[in-house]
């Protein structure tokens, strides 16, 4: 078969169009070159459709809509001699729709040029598929990083919490943070970031925060969380590295635990300001299987602050890291409210995820909390009940004696059963009244209706009726059970 110049120089245009088409960046540039691919060479007006809107037009007489939502077969259709539609299709799926209008007195469309409409489409259809998943991609993960994150600072007694998370621009990447509570009103203090971006590492975060949440509840010391973390990391996925701090600050002995994975020292912030940087034992990523983590503990004054954040805060191309953290220590060394600490720490641009977490230090006093031990003996639950009621009034909380010593004296009652060792009873005030009851038996107790012949059990279900919270925790050496209620009407929280 032999072919004429006109031909070729056709066959070549086409060829050069389809080519520009396909590297096209995003579906409004594809859309763009179709069009001027078109016109004026093959048609006089044309017009990409996307969702039924136009995302181009190169119609200089107005012939064509701006909406067109027309039903296409599966290769283009004459819809009158002088006007075609070319469906948008890519891997059997309609994404678009082209229209393509000549002017009455050229010639009408031909099967040659609708074979060409048809080609100009292909690579235009397959731009648009992408865009459209990889949006859906983002989508996905944006909603799963929005699921798993918290959208508010909890309210717990003895910190003020302050958080800020800025992703970077068109990406989704692996930082997160936690606040969880513990045991005594004691609270853990999490911020991670897995290597790299995009749905994988959301997906290895979302994992290990979960992963993180679970050791936290089993109270384990800070060490043996990164530890166990690192194990899990180990087989969710090979060759993820993720940085990690993992603080624990007890409000009732004003001290901070914080072990550190290969993360960015944090930044403690005295009550009057001045700020220093904290240098935990230097210990590799979760991921590496190199252990064992190690921790430091530090006293904090009430009124002082822990800052924690993940490398997008201080790491800018181009420029010395160790520069980067000194002056984010000397903005932070700057008095005032948290919140305006948090918004002036903040970079204008950032080409990285950024995630901040700070905690301002408030304790509670040490006249509002009350501990005792007593041996397991059939007369302990009155003698906890004695307890109590004296506590408690000395509290100006009179009102909440019948129903705490109720509750207390039934936990207290099954610590009995269970442990031969002394039992541990803490009573704190807060924003609310808690009662923890400490034993030695590992065995976590298992709540359920009592029947009416059932001889035991009724305590802890009492206990879930009547008390506004109530939970368990393993703790070393046993296990915690606890109930919490709200302080009477009128009456108001304590801190310093």
């Amino acid at each position: 078969m032999s072919w004429d110049g006109e031909t070729l120089t056709e066959l070549a245009y086409l060829g050069r169009a389809v080519q520009a088409i396909g590297d096209s960046p995003n579906p409004q540039e594809a859309a763009r070159l179709l069009c001027e691919a078109a016109v004026p060479r093959l048609a006089d007006a044309a017009a990409v459709y996307v969702e039924g809107e136009a995302r181009h037009r190169v119609d200089p007489a107005r012939r064509l809509p701006h909406r067109w939502t027309g039903e296409l077969p599966h290769g283009p259709e004459l819809l009158d001699e002088h006007l075609v539609a070319v469906p948008l299709r890519a891997y059997g799926k309609p994404v678009g729709s082209a229209l393509l209008a000549r002017d009455r007195a050229r010639r009408p469309f031909g099967e040659g040029d609708m074979l060409a409409a048809g080609q100009l489409g292909v690579p235009a259809a397959l731009t648009i598929f992408h865009e459209r998943l990889h949006r859906q991609q983002l989508e996905t993960v944006e909603i799963l990083q929005r699921g798993i994150r918290p959208d508010s600072p909890p309210d717990l007694p003895g910190v003020d919490i302050s958080f800020r998370y800025r992703p970077a621009a068109e990406r989704v990447g692996g930082d997160w943070f936690d606040v969880i509570p513990l045991p005594g009103s004691r609270v853990a203090l999490v911020v991670g970031d897995v290597m790299g971006h995009g749905p994988a590492a959301a997906a290895v975060m979302g994992r290990l925060r979960t992963a993180v949440q679970t050791l936290a509840a089993l109270d384990l010391p800070a060490e043996q969380v990164l530890h166990s973390l690192d194990e899990v990391a180990q087989r969710l996925a090979d060759q993820t590295i993720t940085t990690c701090v993992y603080c624990v600050y007890d409000p009732v002995l004003r001290r901070c635990t914080i072990a550190s994975a290969g993360h960015p020292p944090p930044v403690l912030v005295g009550p009057e300001g001045g700020a220093e940087m904290l240098f935990p034992p230097r210990c590799p990523p979760i991921g590496l299987g190199r252990t064992p983590y190690e921790t430091m503990e530090i006293p904090v004054a009430d009124g002082s602050m822990l800052v924690l954040y993940t490398d997008g805060l201080v790491e800018e191309r181009g420029r010395d890291i160790g520069q980067s953290v000194e002056e984010l220590r000397g903005k932070l060394a700057q008095p005032g409210p948290i919140e305006e600490m948090c918004d002036r720490v903040l970079p204008t641009v950032n080409s990285d995820d950024v995630t901040l977490l700070a905690i301002r230090f408030r304790g509670i006093p040490g006249e509002h909390v009350a501990q005792w031990m007593v041996e397991p003996q059939a007369m302990a639950p009155a003698k906890v009940r004695g307890l109590v009621r004296r506590t408690l009034a000395s509290w100006g909380l009179e009102s909440m004696v019948p129903m705490a010593q109720l509750l207390a004296s039934e936990l207290v009652t099954n610590a009995v059963r269970r442990t031969s060792r002394p039992i541990t009873i803490r009573l704190l005030r807060t924003d609310a009244l808690l009662c923890e009851v400490s034993d030695d038996d590992h065995r976590m107790p298992a709540l359920h209706e009592p029947g009416l012949l059932d001889e035991y059990g009724r305590g802890l279900y009492l206990v879930s009726q009547l008390a506004e919270r109530w939970g368990t925790s393993r703790v070393a050496g046993g296990k915690t059970v606890w109930f919490a209620m709200p302080l009477p009407a009128g009456t108001a929280s304590v801190g310093p």
